[in-house]
């Protein structure tokens, strides 16, 4: 795959082939990597469900990326809030997800001709058409077979997946690394995989809540939807506040910046400037497009490459999600292959933080393709799930997060 820059190593736009390849490649994943028992091997040419749903209070627009399988009829479409879309994927199916927001499209699903070429979407924009055409990243051109170059157009929060493996295991993950656009979550499906079926939700289903009007107290649970209940909660951050939320994206890296306060320099984070509760955020790959952001070049190690602060917060107010390129060990959830997902968009109530609590019990289900009494007692375990769900897990040390921080201040108000 040829690309503009290196499609498997900036952090603007990772394919989730990278970072499988960074996750089974730790000396953990290596030692005690085995295959699971054969029944829970599923045929290449068999179909997994890929279901969308939109409980945003507004209508959206999902795009789907195909980057190899055979992917869903609909690689695009609307979406009205409380409705849902049911399409199947190929069991090798590797592809993305993602919304696209504030669209205008013609009846036919066409851009208007009062738009004069502008972008039809305020975020997560993929081009003139209902049916997405490409990737969404602004960094990256992707050449499909047919030579056409199609750019999307960040910031947008993306799910990725990797439904299967020769380790016979499927990956997944939600992204920030290109920004933030919507809240997002994801379910496990089984699908008609009946081996899958007593693998406790709360070791699979997601939830990244950067949108304050979707964020609810601390003692909130998951919605029904989420397979959230008394006998498996699933674990949620509980430090977040709704302010926390609200101011977590740096103003340069904002979609809609206000007007230049302070004769243009930003006052972040200390600041008394109202904050819209929508407002999309820029990934600092995404904005400024630089090595040291975008674990490219010189930086193109984990070594090397450290969060900025952007990844910082985004993995504060969502710690199951990934944040940058290097964010492979906190961020990916493997599962024994053979079932399929659902995205949902805007869920209620708070992030998850499943990896941080049950991060070795789901590598063991995933290794062995079997929910130990160990395991599925732990899950059921309320204690140790409050004592444990509240820990974040944020790469890098305080040193570099401050230098981070000072860095994304200083060239935003640079290029502004």
């Amino acid at each position: 795959m040829k690309t503009g820059r290196d499609w498997t190593r900036t952090s603007s736009s990772l394919s989730l082939l990278a970072h499988l390849a960074l996750f089974i490649s730790s000396a953990d994943a290596v030692h005690h990597m085995q295959l699971p028992p054969r029944h829970l091997v599923n045929r290449q040419n068999s179909d997994l469900p890929l279901v969308v749903t939109n409980n945003c209070d507004g209508t959206i627009y999902p795009a789907i990326l195909t980057q190899s399988g055979t992917g869903p009829k609909q690689a695009g479409f609307r979406l009205d809030p409380g409705n849902s879309v049911p399409q199947s994927v190929s069991a090798d199916w590797i592809g993305r997800v993602w919304g696209r927001t504030n669209c205008t499209f013609t009846d036919d699903g066409l851009v208007p001709q009062s738009s004069q070429g502008g972008s039809p979407c305020s975020s997560g924009d993929c081009g003139a058409f209902v049916q997405c055409q490409g990737a969404v990243s602004r960094n990256t051109t992707i050449y499909h077979s047919n030579t056409d170059m199609v750019q999307g157009n960040p910031p947008a929060t993306l799910a990725e997946f990797t439904m299967s493996s020769t380790a016979n295991q499927a990956f997944y993950d939600i992204s920030l690394v290109d920004g933030y656009n919507l809240p997002m979550g994801i379910v496990f499906r089984p699908g008609n995989n009946t081996a899958l079926t007593d693998i406790p939700p709360n070791l699979t289903n997601l939830i990244c809540i950067g949108t304050s009007s979707y964020l609810q107290p601390t003692s909130a649970s998951t919605d029904t939807t989420f397979g959230s209940n008394s006998t498996y909660p699933i674990p949620l951050e509980q430090s977040v506040t709704d302010q926390n939320v609200l101011k977590w994206c740096p103003w340069p890296l904002q979609q809609n910046p206000p007007q230049k306060p302070g004769d243009g320099v930003y006052p972040y984070p200390d600041d008394n400037i109202a904050r819209p509760p929508f407002n999309p955020c820029y990934s600092a790959c995404a904005k400024y497009n630089q090595d040291q952001y975008c674990c490219s070049g010189t930086y193109a190690s984990p070594n090397k490459c450290k969060p900025s602060y952007y990844s910082l917060q985004a993995k504060k107010v969502c710690p199951d999600s990934y944040s940058f390129a290097f964010d492979d060990q906190t961020s990916t959830f493997v599962i024994p292959q053979g079932g399929g997902f659902e995205v949902v968009f805007c869920p209620s109530g708070r992030s998850s933080n499943i990896l941080a609590t049950f991060g070795n019990q789901i590598r063991e289900v995933a290794r062995t393709g079997v929910v130990s009494p160990e395991i599925g007692s732990l899950a059921r375990n309320k204690t140790y799930i409050a004592l444990k769900s509240d820990a974040v897990v944020v790469g890098g040390d305080p040193q570099t997060s401050l230098v981070a921080l000072v860095v994304v201040f200083l060239v935003g108000m640079c290029l502004w």
